[in-house]
């Protein structure tokens, strides 16, 4: 019976079902259907400030009344399903890109993957992190079969507008101004140093090889990868280069 009464309260929250509406006792001040309308705001109004929190910009460029439509559309869509609430949006970047009049406009979505991204840095596990120092001891002739492996807070998200720069315009206050396109698709790395989230775009060479260690390919698969986008003779500095950084950034958790 209690099973069956959470069920029921849990559809009405949601769904608006009103099958539980005779469980309810009426008192002199209130009606069944408005006690239990005192839960369904409330559970709204929390839900939508924690949706608010974790997608402050967002939230910004839909502005108020475009938010609260999609508040409710996305919640219709994907209820709650975690004891904690931390979780809930994160469907919500794949709702605005699937969902009209907001799939129109790809720059929402595109603003929601990199909150939702700079939040996973932060609740990230941690990880063992390479040093220069263990980098710099290794002998040279295992290089060419050493395999790393990126930090557990470290992600990389593809966009094709100023998402980056769009957000901190937004951070500082910035006048409001149109997003704007890139030229071509910029792919970004998201870690967390400390307990600072950092994020910067990649170049070519550097997109190749996130892909290349997210691939679990070797240091020389790594420089094979580069063969048609650099000279040669610049491809092991390139790379030695390029992975030295990352390690200065804590982003590379293991070699092997």
């Amino acid at each position: 019976m209690l099973k069956q009464i959470q069920t029921e309260f849990q559809d009405y929250l949601i769904h608006h079902d009103l099958q539980i509406l005779p469980q309810i006792a009426a008192d002199e001040r209130f009606s069944a259907s408005k006690r239990l309308k005192v839960y369904f705001d409330a559970y709204r109004i929390r839900l939508k400030e924690i949706l608010k929190l974790d997608f402050p910009k967002t939230a910004t460029l839909l502005g108020d009344e475009a938010f609260d439509t999609a508040f409710e559309q996305y919640l219709y869509q994907y209820p709650s399903q975690h004891f904690s609430v931390r979780y809930f949006g994160q469907f919500f970047s794949e709702f605005l890109n699937n969902h009209k009049p907001f799939s129109d406009h790809n720059v929402f979505s595109q603003m929601a993957l990199f909150e939702w991204s700079i939040s996973y840095t932060i609740d990230a596990k941690d990880g063992e992190l390479v040093t220069q120092k263990m980098l710099s001891q290794l002998a040279p002739e295992i290089w060419a079969d050493l395999h790393f492996y990126f930090h557990p807070s470290v992600t990389s998200q593809v966009f094709t507008w100023d998402i980056p720069q769009l957000w901190q315009d937004i951070e500082n206050e910035q006048p409001p101004r149109q997003p704007i396109a890139q030229p071509q698709p910029t792919r970004w790395l998201l870690w967390r140093k400390g307990l600072r989230s950092l994020f910067q775009s990649c170049t070519i060479a550097q997109e190749r090889m996130v892909l290349a260690v997210l691939a679990g390919k070797s240091f020389a698969d790594i420089c094979e990868d580069l063969m048609d986008i650099l000279p040669e003779e610049d491809i092991p500095i390139t790379a030695a280069q390029t992975l030295f950084k990352w390690v200065n950034e804590d982003m590379i958790a293991k070699i092997a």
